[in-house]
């Protein structure tokens, strides 16, 4: 047999078991998946997906909202809101009203977002920011 039959059986070898083990993981309930791709950049990703620091920031408010206990912080004014919302435009009133922290829970939440901001929006990479990373940044998996 000369190199030239003995390299052809080799690569119709090669062809045959990638063809096979295709075949055995369809069987198994795999299908490729599309968006696999070689050239992952882990960086680009990071950079081009908006969901990432929407995900930080949700996390470490629900942390917040949790470890702080806001919600039995907040206690509603009863008095001064209703000596401060009675009268005028009832609309505006109830607008107003709605985003006072003294008045409203909401207001409340968005009074103690503002107090954390800084925690809330910076680039430290913690917990939150690598599990972030994992849900949206990790690689794609060959089959799904």
């Amino acid at each position: 047999m000369t190199k030239i039959h003995k390299f052809f059986i080799v690569v119709i070898s090669c062809l045959v078991s990638i063809i096979l083990f295709l075949l055995i993981m369809r069987l198994l309930g795999y299908q490729f998946n599309k968006d696999y791709t070689i050239l992952f950049n882990k960086q680009d990703c990071i950079e081009s997906d908006s969901r990432i620091d929407g995900c930080i920031f949700w996390m470490r408010n629900d942390y917040l909202e949790k470890t702080q206990a806001w919600s039995s912080l907040y206690i509603k004014d009863d008095a001064y809101c209703s000596e401060q919302y009675t009268l005028g435009n009832r609309l505006q009133n109830s607008l107003d009203e709605m985003n006072d922290p003294k008045c409203s829970y909401l207001g409340f939440l968005d009074k103690k977002r503002k107090e954390n901001w800084d925690y809330l929006t910076s680039d430290e990479k913690d917990g939150y920011y690598n599990y972030c990373l994992k849900q949206y940044c990790s690689r794609p998996p060959l089959f799904k």
